[in-house]
């Protein structure tokens, strides 16, 4: 499947850089404007990647569109970081319902936030 090429200005705001080859990586280098006034990341920057790269993933799989229905989100260490990276899989696919899951690591590989989601595939 061939995703567009298009992004979001919100994507490009944020940073992120993504591949796609058989499956979606997303990263994200460290950006100023992605702490908190108490120095941390914000959490919303985590659940996004996560939210991104789980619904990438599920559109890789399916060949079609995926809207997040669900999405649970635990964090680990908001300390900042050099660069964070996405991991993500599929679960479970039932019909039009995907379960997928992933993880934020940081460049050390250390575990920041994992998060499970439930996606609705629709075909193009």
């Amino acid at each position: 499947m061939n995703l567009p090429e298009t992004r979001s200005t919100f994507y490009e705001y944020m940073g992120f850089n993504s591949i796609l080859a058989d499956r979606f990586e997303l990263k994200l280098p460290l950006q100023s404007f992605l702490l908190q006034d108490d120095g941390m990341i914000h959490p919303g920057v985590f659940s996004t990647m996560l939210d991104i790269s789980m619904g990438a993933t599920v559109s890789l799989k399916t060949s079609s569109f995926a809207a997040t229905m669900n999405l649970n989100v635990s964090f680990f260490d908001l300390n900042p970081k050099a660069v964070y990276h996405a991991e993500t899989k599929i679960l479970n696919w039932e019909g039009k319902y995907v379960t997928a899951e992933g993880c934020v690591c940081d460049q050390d590989g250390n575990v920041i936030a994992k998060g499970m989601g439930t996606f609705k595939t629709n075909p193009k």
